[in-house]
């Protein structure tokens, strides 16, 4: 095939992508899938709406238990396009669905995939019912998921070209990805920026001049929080400690809980938990003195939920630390029953239990046949069956994959530096995906299959690669057969 026409082929599989996607998306609104918006009124990452109106700035500076990015995209919107916020809000995320296509198909392009294999896999991931879900969803676990998508394919680029444009690009992604949610938080930004800066030895100092202004924006977010707050993880004493508490107290029964509160082991805010906003719970944790800062001084927003960067927030906080503590020392087989649980969750498909089982059914009902026909092909989970019997196979075999090929890349890279685009790619999907895994596995007590839909599309890198391998090594396996049967 001449360059020419390897090119029209790939502008063809771009057209193409884009066609399906819009076609896709008419579908879909005819269908009744609408943009999700209630999270603006009593999601605990949120702020207040109120004071994102009326003073987002000192709002966003004393923001505690969360990191700004995603909340100042809420506050920008609402400022720019206060009439509109609606239609612009569903209007990025229905951009960030199309780049979600684009840049997988590229991205697998550039490792060697078929192009008709990976344009399937870039419109499949992109056109199913569960990715409609999570882009009509006003919540931060989609931009995730597309930023992934785009800091791997920038990191193959750099990988290969070196440019200084694709390196910014990359850094800049990865910070996004870290001023959303704090699990990516300013080590996991270094790690991958020292890694990359050992293996290209030829640009080691590009390399740290490209990170250096975002890792330098995400500093100052980490060192104000330890200067206002204490805490060099943003919200570690609030969501941090609930984590904590809910693991040890997930899998005991409400008497073993209430009879702990009664005889003094634990507080009775356990009790409370998780509907804090009960005015009754004020008797065992009064309100703190007042700063004269909302963010820090309302217990409450507007909405009636509660507000999780309050003082009162971290007291509470501090308190479900040590309960979490008692609790877990106490009844370590109720952790571990935990634990168990979390990985059975884990391999749930990625619309199972909440949001879309509750606040979110009106979409689920909508997509409901169609979400039941994608779980069973792509999960192997029938409708009302507890496991995903695909997921427990092939989940294993991409982490297998992912783990031999980067041990291998390690040995060479540990010897002397090297930096093939393929394996630094392969490297960066097996050990995000790894990382996250193991960090809702062991830390957070529900939700594994949500969280998991961030690194989706790196889990599609891994299935790229590893169709090319087994391509690759099909010769060599059937010659050896031959050989074997003809013996």
């Amino acid at each position: 095939m001449s360059i020419k026409s390897s090119l029209i082929s790939r502008r063809l599989c771009l057209l193409l992508i884009a066609l399906s996607f819009v076609i896709s998306r008419c579908i879909y609104y005819w269908m009744g899938v609408h943009f999700y918006t209630a999270p603006l009124s009593f999601y605990w990452q949120i702020i207040d709406p109120v004071l994102l109106r009326d003073d987002p700035w000192r709002s966003l500076f004393y923001l505690r238990s969360q990191l700004p990015g995603f909340n100042l995209y809420i506050g920008v919107i609402m400022h720019l396009f206060p009439r509109h916020f609606l239609d612009v809000a569903h209007a990025t995320y229905l951009g960030l669905g199309l780049a979600l296509g684009i840049c997988l198909f590229l991205l697998l392009d550039r490792l060697r995939l078929s192009r008709p294999v990976a344009f399937l896999i870039a419109v499949v991931s992109m056109i199913n019912p569960v990715t409609v879900l999570y882009e009509n969803w006003l919540f931060y676990e989609y931009p995730i998921a597309v930023l992934f998508c785009v800091s791997a394919l920038f990191l193959h680029r750099y990988a290969q070209s070196q440019d200084r444009i694709d390196g910014l690009l990359l850094f800049t992604s990865l910070a996004c990805i870290a001023l959303l949610r704090v699990i990516f938080h300013l080590m996991w930004f270094w790690m991958i920026a020292a890694v990359l800066i050992y293996v290209l030895p030829r640009c080691r100092r590009r390399t740290a001049l490209c990170a250096v202004a975002p890792g330098a924006l995400l500093a100052l977010i980490y060192v104000k929080s330890f200067i206002l707050f204490g805490l060099w993880m943003p919200g570690s004493d609030v969501f941090g400690a609930i984590n904590l508490a809910t693991m040890a107290a997930h899998s005991l029964t409400p008497d073993v809980v209430r009879s702990a509160a009664a005889n003094g082991t634990v507080s009775p805010i356990l009790l409370y938990f998780p509907h804090l906003e009960d005015q009754t719970l004020l008797q065992v944790a009064p309100i703190p003195p007042k700063t004269g800062i909302r963010i820090l001084d309302e217990r409450l927003k507007s909405t009636g939920a509660i507000n999780m960067d309050s003082l009162w927030m971290a007291a509470i906080g501090r308190q479900l630390h040590q309960d979490g503590l008692v609790l877990a020392r106490s009844y370590p087989k109720a952790v571990l029953t935990t634990l168990w649980r979390n990985v059975e969750r884990f391999f749930l498909p990625a619309d199972a239990n909440w949001p879309f089982d509750g606040t979110q059914q009106s979409n689920r009902q909508v997509l409901g046949p169609l979400l039941a026909a994608y779980d069973l092909a792509v999960s192997g989970k029938l409708p009302g069956h507890r496991y995903s019997f695909i997921s427990w196979l092939a989940l294993p075999c991409l982490f297998w994959f992912g783990l031999r090929r980067s041990a291998r890349w390690l040995k060479r890279a540990i010897r002397k530096p090297y930096a093939s685009p393929r394996d630094l790619t392969i490297v960066f999907a097996f050990g995000n995906t790894a990382y996250l895994s193991a960090v809702i596995i062991l830390s957070v007590h529900m939700d594994q299959n949500r969280y998991l839909f961030e690194v989706f599309p790196l889990f599609a890198i891994l299935l790229g690669t590893l169709l090319v391998y087994l391509a690759w090594r099909f010769p060599a396996w059937q010659a050896r057969i031959l050989r074997f049967t003809k013996a």
